[in-house]
């Protein structure tokens, strides 16, 4: 699509970002997707990028017009540009015309993240990314989740677009090769080694330095990502077109915003934190656990890289023996917390709290247990880790150098609640950590409740995908 959008440029004479003011862009110039083609995140930036020329052209009152229209050549289905003003008032909505001149700012996704307030906040700043929960028009307004482009127009209002769940859509997405595991000891080297030639060398020189996927900081597995402290991106050298995007807003597949959690964790002075990476499996997606080390450079950038985590090699190899796999679903872990919230906001905070616990009560039930914290860290209830209730975790690590707590509190700050973590197995069937998505919710400003979801996620593969 984004070699299509080029040719139309050429071909027809199409304003671009080298000739400003040429020849207007007009809609029905642009190409239509092939039916049933994945589009990826970077072929809606292309789309975003071209429709924010044409705004530019033709002036805000035309082109809200164009966009409204759900016959506009701008809006392919799935595939559609939306625009809000400054203020979240809605003025382009092409299949959802009720909602157009209402305000619709702290409208809020399936998992309660506050979409707009996320988009208006992305877009108003330059170019972004933001993901959430939305209905999908081409697939019978069935609630997907979808990653956005949004772009600045003028200082009143932003357009985008967004694709929704494809194989085109998680980012980083770069698969697993054969060479020998990477210990943690190795990535933090790395890490810190990289951050000594940024400051030895300048942002400039070491951003191009980073960015080159023959040098040497590109080894085996092993690649520097840098952001600003805005979440802008600065080196990605696998996905080079999000170069000065804002990723305060982007998850990943679980709604976990990891730019965000990393650059929290950099401003703390660095660490470690735990992530996803997509690789296919046996004709399957399989969302493996990762394990990445950040370092501030200066007070205006950070970098981190990543390595698959040390426990579970042979997810390298295809193999998932012995690797956990989720039985439910990131919205059953809402539900089980949002319930147990709703129960100490109507029983009160000690009968909540013995509640939760009690090992025999009714939040302790399944693969998903809760558990009760205080806003300073402090653990109030727990029914398996019933001998450190009253201690304060706040800065307590796990078996891989994470400040559990501590990172799992900053996710509280970005909307979302959900983080990943390495967790004891509470089933007894092994003595190493397993991977879980942790969610939280506050009951009020002193304390919140949280969860966790064992296992890793699976779903079905790219040629499945493909036919959907």
């Amino acid at each position: 699509m984004v070699a299509l959008i080029v040719a139309c440029f050429l071909a027809a004479g199409c304003t671009n970002s080298d000739n400003p003011g040429s020849v207007t862009l007009v809609p029905n110039q642009l190409p239509i997707p092939p039916k049933g083609a994945v589009v990826t995140t970077a072929d809606v930036i292309a789309y975003v990028d071209a429709a924010a020329e044409y705004a530019h052209e033709v002036g805000k009152e035309k082109a809200i017009l164009e966009f409204n229209d759900p016959k506009s050549t701008w809006n392919q289905g799935a595939l559609y540009i939306f625009s809000e003003d400054v203020h979240g008032n809605a003025l382009a909505e092409p299949f959802e015309h009720e909602i157009v001149g209402t305000n619709i700012m702290y409208m809020v996704d399936s998992y309660g993240i506050p979409l707009v307030e996320n988009l208006v906040d992305t877009g108003m700043k330059g170019r972004g990314l933001v993901s959430y929960n939305y209905p999908n028009p081409s697939r019978n307004y069935t609630i997907e989740p979808k990653v956005s482009y949004v772009v600045n127009i003028d200082p009143t209002y932003y357009i985008g677009a967004g694709t929704y769940e494809n194989v085109g859509t998680t980012f980083p997405a770069a698969g697993m090769n054969d060479q020998p595991a990477i210990t943690r000891e190795e990535l933090v080297a790395f890490v810190k080694d990289a951050a000594l030639y940024a400051q030895q060398n300048g942002k400039e020189k070491a951003a191009e330095a980073f960015q080159n996927t023959s040098g040497p900081f590109m080894k085996e597995d092993l690649y520097i990502i840098g952001y600003d402290y805005h979440e802008r991106n600065i080196v990605q050298p696998l996905s080079p077109w999000i170069k000065d995007l804002i990723l305060t807003h982007y998850t990943d597949q679980d709604a976990v915003a990891t730019i965000a959690q990393l650059a929290d964790i950099a401003q703390r002075g660095g660490g470690f934190a735990h992530t996803t990476q997509k690789i296919p499996v046996n004709g399957m997606w399989v969302f493996a656990p990762k394990l990445h080390y950040v370092m501030p450079v200066d007070e205006d950038w950070w970098i981190s890289a990543g390595i698959l985590n040390p426990d579970y090699p042979q997810i390298r190899s295809r193999n998932l023996t012995n690797v956990p796999v989720r039985s439910q679903k990131p919205e059953d872990l809402v539900a089980v917390v949002t319930r147990a919230v709703n129960y100490a906001r109507e029983k009160g905070r000690d009968q909540a709290l013995a509640e939760i616990g009690n090992p025999e009560g009714i939040f302790s039930r399944g693969e998903i247990l809760l558990w009760a914290e205080s806003a300073d860290g402090v653990l109030l209830a727990d029914p398996v880790r019933w001998d450190r209730v009253g201690e304060n975790l706040l800065n307590a690590t796990d078996p891989y150098g994470e400040k559990t707590t501590l990172v799992g509190i900053s996710t509280l700050k970005n909307g979302t609640g959900f983080v990943h973590a390495m967790i004891p197995d509470r089933t007894g069937m092994s003595e190493k950590p397993i991977p879980a998505l942790v969610y939280r919710k506050a009951v009020d400003d002193a304390w919140w409740i949280s969860a966790s979801l064992p296992g890793i996620e699976v779903r079905e593969g790219p040629a499945a995908r493909a036919l959907n």
